[in-house]
């Protein structure tokens, strides 16, 4: 019987890479160009895959909508598939809820054409997380298609892929990557010994029963157009071998699911294709964005905007646009920031438009919540915009010059401390003359330089000057009209006496609050009142800081930390900087052949900056001399240059009321280039693995990883906001904020976290550590990193396991600001002063949002490898509503409780 040989003609689609979007975008235009009218001329040219994803279409149309008709034709024949993605994502580098939205816009616009791809096609992503089969599964997809990180254990073409949840998909593996039939020659024969040498190169690894996939395509390759009639002739000429052009789903659905291998959890092997692991750390501003613009929408925004805003005033609109933008930056060249100077600073861009949108959503929300609480007007009211309950650490400006303080719903004083005080003359400005036209520009209607003014005063000055004092306006007061003085100065404008305009600033004070409990997925208030408040918990001395949950000490000779817990967790030298240099690229790091690591500062000192009662702080700033460059081409590094420069590292140490982790704000210009720079943390106790944060669970990591000829397997793995390192009975956690890669060292007695990587070349040719180029050899200028540096983590020292230190509540508290106002007046406010709108335990929530319809979704999962009962409560009754997959199928309904399994994801949406 003859073998199937199945050539499914595609193109690998990068929206932006090496070159911006634009430029690839004509290259995409030509392209479509041309395979519209092959296809429709040219029956036995009888598929085309578009790379998985919709952008391909949206920006071909852009330029060519007159062909809108032709495409959906083309699609409704099956002869185009189109998605399921709407853009082909890394998915270590971007959130579970960014690959969640992707997926679903890509289906939304593919089902729109009607030639959707069922199939979960993950062809070039650098690696593959945990959860993806289960997502696939809630798609209701039955294949994924997987090339990089397929462990050596797979001994076949196909395995089954679990998820942790136990759930599974078929994964077919892609033996020689997604370009394994590019560039057939219009050759029978050739084609005919193309087939025979991929089958003996299978050898055993082919299925019983199996055919054989040819994926026509690569990297932006344009349509052969002689395939139809390439094949016919094949199928002529021999026997052997049945050629067919056809789609992927058509080849996977004949293929063969006994006697598979199964592989749990994530694929982030190197046996056979590279992983490209060290795009985690470079360019970490990009990554850091990423970090902030994500949280923006999905833990700020979406759910302030769910449980605060009315219905009628959901800001849909602004919502979409920002995640339109978060999905064009999922796309994996952009988010792994592997990519030219050009198309970073367009990363950047989107990135921070789509945070500003969050943050515009989210300040609306609070305005709606601010009108509807029943307490004093002005008093302070604090939104939790996450599930966990948070004892928060406010600071904000209050009025007056002697001590306050602020008290809880409850009217029990808070503790209380003054930050800053501000008092006294806040502008000053002066003209004589036509120049005085000026200063009117300044005045406009109750505001005097940009600032509302409460009241003014004129008089006659010392010097003959006539004089203005204006009174910035407080809370309580009402604005003046400052129309009338304004018309009064305009008869100076051609005069000789001098005008001057002095605008001050009521006295007040910035202040941190230890605002108590805020309910999660809800709010509190406090009000203010005279007088000190009662003594806090957090003390700090020149070098230590301690709160009662945690005892900081600073070495004042090398800047290092040793973290003390009340249960007896010690761990000394924390925080240690470590640099080394870096001859690797935008994909991977590499060390010079000859290293020089620099881990000791030449000169430290350490300062108190805020002593307690509700926030302590040090500031430590080390001094160390750095290597100013390393040596070497786009080809290799030999070592790091002997010029050193000296470089101040300032850390702010600070420990909040009742937090058991202490935060560390770490900044520096850096004028080095070629190196990279990682935090260490000495164990309290050695391990053997790590468990970090990925999405939509916790995977468990050991110390080290499968590597193979293309790439040396080095374990710097990949977390989203934490990674633990415990040994069952005591750890420590790392929390960060951007800072995604991480590895145990000196035998698991050690975890590094990379703050930076300064790297010359997208890529290189002939590193230690991976011998062959993964792109363009093309020098770059901003992966140098040679800019102002702010790298934020925190450390937390815990018994027990990171189930038993709830890490994912200390992440949220850590990573999450808690919103804040002034609360307005209200006839009939509609929420206590302290209360929450919705209660959830036992399971994480992803996403908290209203759908088209209204109604509100939640997205929840269990990270943990034991089973829980989720539970939902609104106003204290269940929350009733429907469980549905994430297409929107109705899986069944909700009444407020449901088991969950281990590693299990549901979505559910409540009934109004």
């Amino acid at each position: 019987m003859a073998t199937t040989v199945t050539i499914v003609p595609h193109t690998h689609w990068d929206r932006e890479w090496h070159q911006p979007f634009q430029v690839f975008r004509a290259r995409l235009v030509h392209l479509l160009d041309e395979l519209l009218p092959l296809l429709e001329a040219d029956a036995r040219y009888a598929h085309f895959l578009l790379d998985g994803q919709t952008a391909v279409i949206d920006d071909y149309l852009e330029m060519r909508p007159e062909h809108a008709a032709r495409l959906e034709a083309l699609a409704a024949q099956g002869r185009v598939a189109i998605g399921p993605w709407a853009i082909q994502m890394d998915e270590y580098m971007v959130s579970g809820e960014t690959i969640v939205r992707d997926l679903q816009a890509g289906l939304r616009r593919a089902e729109a054409f009607g030639g959707v791809m069922e199939v979960g096609y993950l062809p070039d992503m650098f690696g593959h997380i945990a959860q993806m089969p289960q997502l696939f599964s809630l798609f209701d997809f039955e294949h994924a298609v997987v090339w990089r990180g397929v462990p050596s254990q797979v001994q076949h073409t196909a395995f089954w892929w679990e998820a942790p949840d136990g759930s599974r998909v078929r994964a077919e593996y892609l033996c020689g990557s997604y370009s394994n039939g590019r560039d057939l020659a219009n050759d029978a024969a050739q084609l005919v010994a193309r087939a025979s040498g991929y089958e003996a190169e299978l050898g055993a690894a082919m299925l019983a029963g199996a055919g054989l996939l040819l994926m026509n395509g690569t990297d932006h390759q344009m349509p052969q157009p002689w395939l139809g009639e390439l094949v016919e002739a094949a199928n002529a000429k021999q026997s052997d071998y049945e050629f067919v052009v056809a789609s992927l789903r058509s080849y996977l659905d004949a293929q063969p699911s006994q006697g598979l291998d199964s592989v749990r959890g994530e694929l982030r092997s190197g046996a056979r294709s590279n992983v490209l692991m060290g795009v985690a750390s470079n360019r970490v501003d990009i990554h850091q964005l990423c970090a902030q613009a994500e949280r923006s929408i999905e833990r700020l925004a979406e759910p302030m905007s769910a449980l605060f805003a009315p219905k009628a005033r959901y800001p849909h609109a602004f919502l979409d646009t920002a995640w339109d933008l978060l999905i064009t930056n999922s796309a994996h060249d952009s988010s792994c920031a592997c990519s030219n100077d050009e198309v970073v600073d367009a990363v950047q861009v989107r990135y921070q438009e789509a945070r500003a949108l969050g943050r515009v959503c989210t300040e609306d929300a609070l305005g709606e919540l601010r009108t509807t609480i029943d307490t004093t007007p002005g008093a302070v009211i604090v939104a939790n915009p996450t599930a966990h309950a948070r004892d928060a650490v406010i600071t904000f400006d209050v009025p007056g010059a002697g001590p306050v303080h602020l008290r809880d719903h409850t009217g029990t004083p808070r503790p209380t401390q003054v930050v800053a005080r501000h008092e006294g003359e806040a502008y000053r400005a002066e003209a004589s003359g036509d120049d005085v036209l000026w200063l009117l520009d300044m005045i406009r209607g109750p505001e005097f330089a940009g600032v509302s003014i409460a009241r003014y005063t004129v008089t006659d000055a010392p010097d003959g000057a006539l004089e203005v004092t204006f009174e910035s306006i407080q809370p309580g007061d009402a604005p003046t009209d400052l129309q009338e003085l304004r018309d009064q100065l305009a008869e100076h404008a051609h005069g000789t006496r001098a005008v001057r305009l002095r605008r001050l600033h009521a006295p007040s004070h910035t202040v941190a609050v230890d605002a108590g409990t805020v309910p999660g997925l809800g709010w509190t208030s406090l009000t203010l009142a005279d007088g000190p408040g009662p003594e806090g918990r957090v003390h700090a001395t020149d070098f230590t800081l301690d709160n009662g949950q945690l005892h900081v000490a600073v070495n004042p000779h090398d800047g290092t930390l040793t973290l003390t817990t009340p249960d007896g967790v010690v761990v000394a030298g924390a925080d240690r900087l470590v640099d080394g240099g870096d001859g690797g690229d935008t994909y991977n790091y590499s060390p010079p052949a000859r290293d020089a690591v620099i881990d000791t500062p030449i000169r430290v000192h350490v300062a108190r900056s805020e002593a307690g009662p509700v926030r302590g702080r040090l500031i430590v700033s080390r001094t160390y001399a750095w290597p100013v460059a390393a040596i070497g081409n786009e080809r290799s590094c030999s070592e790091r240059d002997a010029r050193t420069v000296e470089i101040e590292v300032r850390s702010t140490v600070e420990l909040r009321a009742h937090e058991r982790f202490v935060r560390i704000r770490t900044e520096f210009t850096n004028p080095c280039r070629d190196h990279r720079l990682r935090m260490h943390v000495p164990l309290p106790a050695p391990v053997t693995h790590s468990n970090a944060e990925c999405a939509f669970t916790v995977v468990e990591r050991g110390l080290t990883t499968e590597g193979g000829p293309n790439e040396v397997g080095l374990p710097t793995w990949v977390s989203r906001r934490f990674v633990d390192a415990s040994n069952g009975d005591i750890g420590i956690a790392v929390l960060h904020d951007g800072l995604l890669e991480y590895e145990l060292v000196n035998d698991g007695s050690e975890l590094a976290l990379t703050l930076m990587r300064a790297v010359g070349y997208l890529s290189r040719s002939e590193m230690v550590l991976r011998p062959n180029p993964a792109g363009p050899l093309m020098p770059l200028v901003g992966a140098q990193m040679q800019r102002p540096m702010v790298c934020e983590y925190a450390l937390y020292p815990h018994a027990g396991t990171w189930v038993d230190a709830d890490c994912y509540a200390a992440a949220d508290a850590f990573t999450v600001p808690l919103p804040h106002t002034t609360a307005e007046p209200m006839a009939a406010p509609a929420r206590a002063a302290h209360g929450h709108a919705l209660a959830v335990t036992g399971a994480e929530v992803s996403s908290l949002r209203r759908t088209e319809g209204g109604a509100i979704e939640v997205r929840v999962y269990n990270p943990r490898p034991t089973d829980t009962t989720l539970t939902m409560q609104r106003a204290g009754n269940p929350a009733r509503g429907e469980i549905v997959n994430l297409r929107g199928r109705v899986l069944g309904s909700f009444d407020g409780t449901v088991a969950l399994r281990g590693g299990e994801i549901m979505t559910i949406r409540l009934a109004d």
